[in-house]
């Protein structure tokens, strides 16, 4: 059971037949646990006077769901980084998390563009003091890593009239570079130390050289998130890590609204996971000799909350260009086929192969509207309709904080509305006899509701608790009402029906592929 998110960790079974790697979170394996440094772009240049180092400006958002109780479910002292870089304190302590969806820029389409990333700008100058050769012209630059805490040092240094290389020491002593890069070229599976909260651990990262002047005034250097290669925490039996040819590489989830970086980095970062994971998992099947493999690879999702809202040029949306962002979708279904074919040789040996997904992911055809966003409580038309009412402070400015006593539903978890119904809820102030005529009314509403560009309706179906059972719903764990989005106004997902379509060819309808015995 290799990287099955939300479902395969802790193995459910202690037979030494049960293989099982990760299954906590989504993005790749060991992503949620052996993290111990992030992203990071070093900007060098001999117009920078002093070396500085630039942390996120913003968190970094999630891209998808999470297991919300990993901490349970691992060693009171492994290290989750993406736990800390997704929901923070709060969700680490147990304190309840309270997110407000004012608007676009409070969404998981926004949010999920905007992964923030480590920037560290440094000066350039003529290199001296080295322990090894570098001819009169090499100039060199600092690298801050590890938070901050932890520097390497760069030597830049020509070939022939101009400067084209680029290698990485560990100190000016070393005799050996970490890595030696040239522009373009992601170099990969690099060993080096990282630290992280005082503990230092050999991690694998990735490098790529994004530009680099010819005359050595400036450079551009992508430096991938840290992997402690020792953390087999999230691996049954542990020693299945060791047994791999090479430890797992880092992706990248930066890029989004950044074509440069989506084209150089992301891209790239998740071709060289795709040709690993395959490997792994052929290496695995060919020695342990494995009965049936359960396995997932999530690049389509982590690239589709990246930047599929951006491959349709909407004029309200800055950065939106369908013709640069629509061949970055297809390179990675085509990334995605090439791994698949690496496995089709197994239905010549007898295998049967199931090729599935979750869900598809849409190209809006417009921009949603302030409802039906799954990250927290949806305030823009629940409030502009009546039911939602927000409390104000001294000077009568709204705050994120739920007015009981005068709103009577909300909006939360996607396709829910809920009746602030007394006897039931908290600050319940809908009598139950009133809780029909006025689930009957907000239905109306939300009928009625049109968008404010197009002037048209952006919900598509809204049904009664009862009512929804006729769609696999209904029930106490699910809201007193149920609606979608309407076609051509929905988010990536999670919003709509499954059969929703999108711009591009684009649908959320899930995949079903199968061949060989049976």
């Amino acid at each position: 059971m290799w990287h099955w998110p939300g479902s395969s960790w802790p193995p459910s079974s202690a037979s030494e037949n049960l293989h099982v790697v990760d299954g906590t979170q989504p993005g790749s394996v060991n992503m949620g646990i052996a993290q111990m440094d992030w992203e990071k772009v070093i900007i060098a240049s001999k117009d920078t006077d002093s070396l500085k180092y630039i942390p996120r400006a913003e968190r970094p958002a999630g891209v998808g769901c999470i297991i919300d109780n990993v901490e349970a479910l691992i060693p009171s002292n492994s290290d989750d980084e993406m736990m800390e870089l997704w929901w923070g304190d709060e969700a680490r302590s147990g304190r309840e998390i309270r997110t407000y969806v004012h608007g676009l820029e409070d969404s998981e389409i926004m949010i999920g563009a905007r992964v923030g990333y480590d920037v560290v700008s440094s000066p350039i100058k003529k290199a001296e003091r080295w322990n090894v050769e570098t001819g009169d012209d090499a100039l060199e630059f600092v690298l801050l890593l590890s938070g901050g805490t932890q520097r390497r040092v760069g030597l830049i240094l020509k070939d022939g009239g101009a400067y084209s290389e680029v290698r990485i020491y560990k100190n000016k002593k070393a005799l050996q570079p970490i890595v030696t890069l040239h522009v373009g070229e992601m170099t990969s599976g690099i060993i080096d130390e990282a630290s992280k909260n005082g503990i230092t651990k050999p991690c694998s990262r990735s490098y790529k050289l994004l530009e680099l002047a010819e005359d050595g005034s400036k450079l551009r250097l992508w430096v991938s998130n840290a992997l402690d290669t020792t953390n087999n925490t999230l691996w049954s039996p542990p020693e299945l890590l060791e047994r791999l040819p090479d430890s797992p590489p880092p992706v990248s989830l930066i890029g989004g609204e950044d074509s440069n970086l989506v084209r150089e980095v992301f891209l790239p970062s998740w071709e060289v996971y795709n040709r690993w994971q395959a490997q792994s998992i052929k290496h695995l099947i060919e020695t342990e000799h494995y009965g049936a493999v359960f396995t997932h690879l999530h690049n389509v999702d982590c690239a589709g909350h990246q930047f599929w809202h951006l491959a349709k040029t909407l004029p309200e949306w800055e950065y939106t260009d369908e013709k640069i962002y629509q061949p970055f979708i297809e390179q990675v279904y085509i990334q995605t086929d090439k791994y698949l074919g690496e496995f089709l040789d197994f239905l010549d040996e007898g295998w049967t192969v199931f090729i599935v997904s979750d869900h598809g992911l849409i190209v809006g055809e417009n921009i949603p509207p302030d409802i039906g966003e799954y990250g927290g409580l949806n305030l823009g038309v629940m409030k502009e309709l009546g039911y939602t009412v927000l409390k104000k402070d001294a000077n009568g400015q709204e705050i994120d904080a739920v007015d009981w006593e005068k709103t009577r539903a909300v909006q939360i978890r996607s396709n829910y509305i809920y009746i602030n119904l007394k006897g039931r809820d908290k600050f319940g102030i809908v009598e139950p006899s009133e809780k029909y005529a006025l689930e009957e009314q907000i239905i109306s509403d939300l009928y009625s509701y049109r968008d404010k560009r197009t002037h048209k309706r952006v919900v598509g179906l809204a049904l009664r608790n009862r009512d929804s059972i006729a769609l696999g719903l209904g029930g106490s764990e699910c809201g007193d009402i149920f609606f979608t989005v309407e076609e051509g106004y929905n988010r990536l997902h999670g919003d709509g029906l499954s059969t929703s379509g999108g711009y591009f060819g684009t649908s959320v309808t899930p995949v079903f592929i199968a061949s060989g015995g049976g």
